[in-house]
């Protein structure tokens, strides 16, 4: 009964409409007075919620003294409902199409939710919305939600890397994971989505396997951001590796020290590698330089992470977004063979 009192308060309905309907369909058809008594409430009351579900098209009522009424079957009750929340649907879209949005600041921060299914969504809007690539953790439950989105975005060109860990109560195999280029295996870890550097959306599982966590954050502090990732490029480096195919050039970055890596496999491999990179110059203004990359190197030891590169017969370094002993702080950096190329 509580889902269906849901539903009706959905249609502007109330919780004792539902009830009327439900004994209807149970019993009916039955007259406000047997309504009445078998409800042990007033007429009255009984009437007004006739009409109103009379009015949605719920109920049917037959001439006669005394009139009967009978519940429309719930295949009707629920096409009913969807035609009435598409049209909410439309009329809404309509508003935020017209709605006159004040630019504001921008203010990097940190928000807090409240609801598993806000949160749950709020993680499938930062997959949906990234454009160069993805750091995803979570148990093999939370990757299975949203594995059709890490997957689409895969294909639109979206470098992923997923860590899953298994928990106790979710147990994980290779099909959760099937598809993606890009997989290791951790002991444990955090529900955590960081979309191009630019938002991280995190929670803890603390009331078990069962149900997604009410209570999470949205991050979009870039000092924050970079600590995130600093730990999950740790973590990436301390899993098993399930999958690791060697990246397709040209392709973009944002997670600089994950980029490192990537670059330091292709050129181990033997192939010439030039970069992009877009950031600025350390204690300058911001800059997009492009030569051939000698090295990337990381060492996770002493924290030391930088690409050097021929630029013009210069060579200069790269360091990440908080560089300062580099030549220049990177922010995105593209791959690509060859010179030209």
């Amino acid at each position: 009964m509580e889902s269906l009192q849901r539903l009706f308060r959905a249609l502007d309905l109330t919780g004792f409409d539902a009830k009327v309907y439900a004994t209807l369909l149970a019993y009916g058809p039955l007259s406000p007075t047997q309504l009445a008594e078998r409800l042990e409430t007033h007429r009255p009351q009984v009437h007004a919620t006739l009409r109103r579900l009379l009015a949605k098209g719920l109920v049917e009522s037959s001439r006669g003294k005394p009139a009967l009424y009978r519940a429309v079957p719930p295949n009707i009750l629920l096409s009913i409902f969807e035609k009435e929340m598409s049209d909410i649907e439309e009329s809404v879209k309509n508003f935020f199409k017209n709605l006159k949005v004040r630019v504001q600041p921008v203010r990097h921060g940190v928000w807090f939710f409240k609801s598993s299914r806000g949160l749950m969504e709020r993680f499938k809007w930062a997959v949906e919305n990234a454009q160069v690539d993805l750091a995803v953790c979570g148990d093999a439950s939370f990757i299975s939600k949203l594995k059709g989105l890490l997957l689409k975005a895969q294909e639109r060109g979206v470098t992923v890397y997923v860590i899953v860990y298994e928990i106790p109560g979710i147990s994980f195999s290779g099909e959760d994971v099937e598809g993606f280029r890009k997989v290791k295996r951790a002991v444990s870890g955090d529900l955590m989505v960081v979309a191009d550097s630019k938002i991280a959306v995190l929670a803890q599982r603390r009331t078990g396997a069962k149900s997604m966590p009410g209570y999470g954050l949205v991050v979009e502090e870039p000092v924050l951001i970079d600590y995130l990732l600093h730990d999950y490029y740790n973590r990436w480096l301390r899993s098993k590796t399930i999958t690791d195919e060697m990246p397709k050039l040209p392709v973009r970055f944002t997670i600089f020290r994950l980029a490192l890596v990537e670059a330091k496999r292709l050129l181990d491999s033997g192939i010439e590698l030039w970069g992009v990179f877009t950031g600025r110059k350390v204690g300058g203004k911001k800059a997009v330089v492009e030569g051939k990359i000698v090295k990337a190197f990381t060492d996770p030891e002493t924290g030391v992470a930088r690409f050097i590169v021929n630029i013009n017969g210069e060579t200069v370094t790269m360091g990440g977004p908080d560089a300062i002993v580099e030549d220049y702080a990177v922010e995105e950096v593209l791959l690509k063979g060859g010179e030209g190329v």
